[in-house]
């Protein structure tokens, strides 16, 4: 996964828990993190938070097992459900034991360990496993198996979404670059099928209506379109087709006057401005001599905004 989200957005304040946490020991279990964080902090969504920006601060994505992954395989026998249950959350739990050991993994060590701390704080939070698209290469191609892991918390009898993973940093040229993205804490529930698609049908009910292969036909959203209130009216799909003109129009709701937008094409060394005209709300920019069989790229104030596949 190259994660389109590199930089860090406020739109949820850590500073409090930025100033508790930073002087936390280097703890090597679950439980003493538990237990530190039910003593510095009072409201469930607070606990939550600590657990969450933990995590992002010190466990370290594996970048190796990203471009080699390795399947997990776990065979074992048992007489009922119960002691298949057990032995399926023994194997969850050796999974956040080396995480914490470690201080590396990948999504399911960040999902399986904040369900654990979770647990323990006696706070209702769920794994959800499912489907992202990071890059143009994947637009129109549906996986055909779920390849990532995030979480649901439930605060105050209602549901929050958030994805520790892409929260504390993104790939970049085969490195890891730790970089916090408040983003993917308690993502917009509206927004949440612009980037991660949830294998179990009760998850998809709870927050959208949409099916796996419209789920792979959307442009690549990056975090400086998702934070802002942005609305992309056109192209209503991440395929673009390119006409005779070689002209490609992009129509906006509400993106800011003061963004600073350009664009590329896949092999371009430099960036381009559209052409731009602006009716009120609605931007549209005009992008000339658009490549065919490409991939477009939308930068907002320099970062990558949107992705987009041409034919």
């Amino acid at each position: 996964m190259l994660f389109l989200c590199a930089i860090s957005v406020q739109s949820q304040d850590f500073t409090k828990i930025d100033s508790i946490i930073t002087a936390y020991p280097n703890f090597k279990k679950a439980e003493g993190l538990a237990t530190k964080i039910s003593l510095d902090f009072s409201s469930d969504e607070d606990k939550v938070k600590a657990a969450f920006y933990w995590l992002t601060q010190n466990i370290r994505y594996n970048i190796k097992q990203l471009y080699n992954p390795k399947k997990r395989s776990y065979n074992f026998r048992y007489r009922s459900e119960e002691e298949k249950q057990q032995k399926l959350q023994a194997f969850k739990d050796n999974i956040v034991t080396k995480a914490f050991i470690t201080k590396s993994g990948v999504c399911e060590e960040y999902a399986q360990s904040f369900k654990k701390i979770c647990n323990l704080l006696h706070i209702e939070a769920s794994v959800i496993k499912g489907y992202v698209k990071n890059d143009a290469q994947e637009i129109g191609i549906p996986s055909n198996v779920p390849e990532h892991a995030w979480n649901a918390v439930k605060i105050n009898s209602k549901w929050l979404l958030l994805d520790a993973t892409w929260a504390a940093g993104y790939a970049y040229n085969k490195r890891w670059v730790k970089k916090f993205n408040s983003y993917y804490y308690n993502i917009p529930k509206d927004k949440i099928f612009k980037t991660h698609f949830p294998e179990d049908d009760i998850w998809i009910l709870r927050f959208g209506r949409m099916n796996l292969s419209e789920f792979y036909n959307q442009p690549i959203f990056g975090t400086p379109f998702l934070a802002s209130k942005t609305e992309l009216l056109t192209p209503k799909t991440g395929i673009i087709a390119v006409n005779s003109s070689k002209e490609i129009i992009l129509k906006f709701k509400n993106l800011k006057n003061s963004s600073k937008v350009y664009y590329s094409f896949k092999g371009q060394r430099f960036s381009l401005k559209p052409a731009i005209s602006i009716d009120g709300n609605i931007t549209t920019l005009t992008i000339k001599n658009a490549a065919k069989n490409s991939f477009l790229y939308i930068f907002f104030n320099k970062e990558g905004a949107l992705e987009f596949k041409t034919k």
